[in-house]
């Protein structure tokens, strides 16, 4: 692999290049920026045609890869940590794990591996309790109540809605603002009428929540953060 430098008009895009016995040439953007991977018997200007005939694309992406935020360390005493939303920092060696102000004390020692357990643990217990009180009170605003209520672990995947009438919620969730929190439920609650993503099934998800877009997005532009562990 070695780096490359495409001089374009008022700017530099550097990328990396990467020979493979693929047939076609491929363009994948990551944290680490733009990569192309071009076929062994292609001559290099092929590279860099590719990637004119993509700048559009190209620059999109990687100005979108760069408005993420990085994902977090290894969890230890003084990470900071998401909550409804806000930054909390979190502490270890307490006796009980519990939310004081803006920290997060958990019942553990200052290990990765206790860390992730209590954390998972505290915010699934926290998770049951608020989702099954907006579930309830949308629940009753749209007058569509779900057969069951559970919680998901799905990466990648905020709630679900299935056929049966059963809602899951990811509990990562609680680190989102309450009003996407409360999107998503209502985003839930509306496959119970139209379990499908028709205009119809967004007109009922309009009503209640008229700026679904603007909370959809937030959770499209920190899901890695969220996602993280």
């Amino acid at each position: 692999m070695s780096t490359r430098t495409l001089q374009l008009p008022g700017q530099a895009l550097t990328y990396q290049l990467k020979r493979s016995a693929r047939r076609s040439i491929g363009l994948k953007i990551s944290r680490d920026g733009l990569t192309v991977t071009l076929p062994l018997r292609l001559p290099i200007v092929e590279a860099e045609r590719a990637v004119r005939q993509k700048l559009d694309w190209i620059l999109d992406k990687l100005a979108a890869q760069a408005e993420r935020p990085a994902p977090p360390a290894a969890l230890a005493c003084g990470s900071q940590l998401l909550w409804l939303g806000e930054p909390i920092t979190l502490r270890t060696g307490s006796t009980r794990s519990r939310l004081q102000g803006v920290e997060l004390h958990l019942a553990c020692a200052d290990h990765p591996e206790q860390i992730t357990a209590k954390l998972v643990h505290f915010y699934q217990r926290s998770a049951r309790a608020h989702f099954s009180e907006r579930v309830r009170h949308w629940g009753e605003t749209m007058g569509l109540t779900p057969r069951r209520l559970a919680l998901s672990s799905a990466r990648g995947r905020w709630g679900s809605c299935s056929s049966s009438g059963g809602l899951r919620l990811n509990w990562r969730l609680m680190q989102s603002p309450p009003d996407v929190i409360d999107y998503v439920v209502i985003h839930e609650l509306a496959h119970l009428a139209e379990l499908n993503h028709s205009p119809r099934f967004w007109a009922i998800v309009e009503t209640h929540c008229p700026d679904w877009k603007t909370r959809r997005d937030w959770l499209k532009r920190n899901s890695v953060l969220l996602m993280d562990w």
